[in-house]
């Protein structure tokens, strides 16, 4: 799947509903590989997962013995979210709320995770630079997220560059964009342009 030269539309809650009521887990049921390549480091606690759709990574993440907050704007993919969380015989929380709207609050988070959530740039923006007050101390940012033709930060697909200056004053422990191949169910197949960042709040 390789990535558009030009932004695709905004798709909103409608969409995904439609898209998470096919049959299976549209993105599989394992957690993104990045994240659980930065997971043996990463202190446990509280964890919030932005964007989380049908719920590998909040589930994995609780199954690690994280309490996870999941946030998305579906109502059927946090719907299938909880089931699996039921089937691995683990909890976590689903708020349902458009990212635009949603406050991360202050000192609240051991981990912040952001997988392939692609919001506008104006609500990334805002997001993420509420990073530096909403970790405690020590607590970690983990993002991956696709790369577009413009990666100048104006549309959903910002360059690393962009996102470095965007998380502020997060200490970064991993940063890398690169053309790497995704294996992770039906939607995210082939080779991609991603930015991987791993951060840490001092």
């Amino acid at each position: 799947m390789t990535t558009s030269q030009t932004p695709a539309p905004l798709k909103g809650s409608s969409y995904w509903d439609a898209r998470f009521q096919e049959q299976g887990f549209a993105y599989g049921e394992e957690p993104n590989d990045f994240l659980l390549s930065c997971a043996p480091r990463l202190t446990r606690g509280k964890a919030l997962s932005l964007g989380e759709g049908e719920g590998r990574n909040a589930v994995y993440l609780a199954k690690l013995g994280f309490e996870v907050t999941a946030v998305d704007f579906s109502e059927v993919g946090l719907q299938k979210a909880q089931a699996l969380a039921q089937q691995h015989g683990v909890q976590i929380q689903c708020i349902c709320a458009d990212l635009k709207d949603f406050d991360m609050s202050h000192e609240s988070w051991h981990l912040v995770v952001s997988v392939f959530s692609q919001p506008e740039s104006a609500v990334r923006q805002r997001l993420y630079g509420q990073l530096s007050q909403s970790l405690h101390p020590g607590g970690a940012f983990v993002l991956e997220s696709k790369v577009g033709a413009d990666p100048s930060g104006k549309e959903r697909y910002p360059g690393l560059n962009v996102l470095r200056q965007e998380i502020g004053p997060l200490h970064l422990i991993h940063a890398r964009e690169e053309e790497r191949v995704l294996s992770e169910g039906r939607y995210h197949q082939g080779p991609q342009r991603t930015a991987q960042i791993w951060a840490q709040r001092n």
